[in-house]
């Protein structure tokens, strides 16, 4: 059950860490750096281009831990609604 609550509040706090208006500048503008970075690659500079798109590929890993921590922590407040909207019965 402690889990459980752990697992909640994580999910709570991911969320607000989407929401957070600093966090969201951050993830945009690192991406949108790592994308002028990218444009501007000369044509047989594969090696530049795949260490970008390593690199990007990482700050959207990190954004969707942050939105799964944020949906399993859903989830489970659910089903803790239910069950306790379910023994008041």
């Amino acid at each position: 059950m402690v889990d459980k609550e752990k697992e909640i509040k994580e999910g709570q706090n991911a969320k607000a860490l989407l929401e957070d208006p600093l966090l969201i500048k951050s993830y945009e503008v690192i991406q949108n750096d790592i994308f002028q970075k990218w444009l501007r690659t000369e044509i047989a500079d594969t090696n530049q281009r795949e260490a970008l798109y390593h690199s990007l590929r990482g700050v959207l890993t990190a954004q969707n831990v942050l939105v799964n921590t944020m949906e399993n922590g859903k989830i489970l407040e659910e089903e803790r609604k239910g069950v306790n909207n379910h023994g008041k019965r």
